[in-house]
C-alpha cells in the first residue's frame, strides 16, 4: 500500500530541493569562472584566485554611498595633545 506523504516529508523534500538548487547554482557559477579564466589567466595562481573568488559579487554605486563615517579604528585619537 502507498502511504500519503506527511507534512514533515514534504518539508524535508523542499529543504533538500533548495539545497540542491543552491549547490547547482554554485557549481555553474564556478564553472563559468573556470571557463573564462582558463583562456585569460596569465598564471595558475591568477586562475586559482579567480576560481576562489567566484562567489563574490561586484560592488555597486549604492555600496559606496553607504560608507560609515567612523574610521577603521574608532578608539585611535585623531590628534595628540601636548599633555602626553
Amino acid at each position: 500500500m502507498v502511504k500519503p506523504l506527511s507534512q514533515d516529508d514534504v518539508r524535508a523534500m523542499e529543504s533538500q530541493l533548495r539545497s540542491s538548487v543552491e549547490e547547482d547554482r554554485k557549481y555553474w557559477r564556478v564553472n563559468d569562472v573556470k571557463c573564462d579564466a582558463i583562456y585569460s589567466a596569465k598564471s595558475y595562481e591568477e586562475f586559482a584566485d579567480r576560481v576562489a573568488a567566484a562567489h563574490l559579487t561586484p560592488l555597486e554605486k549604492k555600496d559606496f554611498k553607504n560608507k560609515s563615517s567612523l574610521g577603521w579604528n574608532q578608539f585611535a585619537k585623531k590628534e595628540k595633545s601636548c599633555d602626553e
